[in-house]
């Protein structure tokens, strides 16, 4: 089996009825995953057996406004969606930043030209764009990070970064679409020299692995995390939040409610019965006021 990543910018005139046209052609074909649609474009990940995601590929590449769509592809054991969801938004990643020319975004780079920039120590800031719980069990060693908890909450958090607009910055995130909108909105408040690793993390590891890229990829399927290493970058950057133990084991908060996404070793998990560090907390205080 096959699990494909996938997204375009390109005017989508009618989202609804090629969101039905969609529908109907992942359940012909068994495909599970996420399909998001706007009138700016799709961003998907899917996955199905290998002749079904190829026939996928090759219907929507039919499209002439898809035609030259990149399709970043992984194999798997199984489904790593349990159904699928075909939604309209009015993003395709929501990001809240009106009138942004995406016309205007950072040149892409290679991954080859990239390894080559990171090969000649060049003097550049490579800086990841994902969510900080992406970034804390994976990044590009040296890669600067934001700390942020949505991509929406970018605009604001680059705003820390001024003291770089004169320098060379090469953006990106795990397939590039964030980096679209990103670079192009550091583009239209000054910064001066922005850049975007095209295809991201997941084109590049597949060029080179085990190649600066260090930890795990957060993957957003069942998942979680992949590895893309075997070698020296097969590093663990994070810890488990009871022990502190070396970690990088993404599991959610049993109570439904609160689904927090924690990282925890087993037998911590076991230890607090699948409950985050929060509940840990009101176990506690409900121990000392009994």
């Amino acid at each position: 089996m096959k699990a494909i990543l996938f997204y375009k910018y390109v005017p989508i005139l009618n989202p609804y009825e090629f969101q039905q046209g969609q529908i109907n052609l992942c359940n012909s074909l068994g495909l599970k995953g996420r399909l998001y649609i706007s009138m700016e474009g799709i961003n998907g990940t899917l996955s199905g057996n290998d002749k079904d995601i190829e026939e996928y590929k090759k219907r929507l590449r039919e499209k002439k406004m898809f035609m030259d769509v990149v399709f970043k592809e992984d194999y798997v054991d199984e489904h790593v969606f349990d159904k699928l969801f075909v939604r309209i938004r009015r993003e395709v990643v929501n990001f809240g930043v009106k009138s942004l020319d995406l016309n205007k975004s950072g040149k892409k780079i290679s991954p080859r030209e990239f390894k080559k920039i990171l090969d000649n120590k060049e003097d550049v800031v490579v800086l990841d764009v994902r969510n900080n719980y992406e970034s804390r069990i994976g990044k590009f060693k040296g890669a600067l990070t934001l700390g942020i908890d949505n991509f929406r909450d970018f605009p604001k958090e680059i705003e820390k970064l001024n003291y770089l607009k004169d320098k060379k910055i090469i953006t990106y995130c795990t397939g590039g679409i964030r980096c679209e909108k990103a670079s192009a909105y550091m583009k239209d408040i000054g910064f001066k020299d922005v850049y975007q690793l095209e295809d991201g993390i997941i084109g590049y590891n597949q060029e080179y692995p085990d190649s600066y890229f260090e930890g795990k990829c957060f993957v957003f399927d069942k998942r979680i995390a992949v590895q893309i290493n075997t070698g020296e970058y097969e590093k663990i950057l994070s810890n488990c939040i009871f022990c502190n133990e070396s970690c990088d084991r993404y599991v959610n908060c049993f109570d439904t409610e609160c689904n927090e996404l924690f990282i925890c070793c087993e037998k911590c998990q076991i230890e607090n019965n699948g409950f985050c560090d929060k509940h840990k907390v009101i176990s506690i205080l409900n121990t000392i006021l009994c």
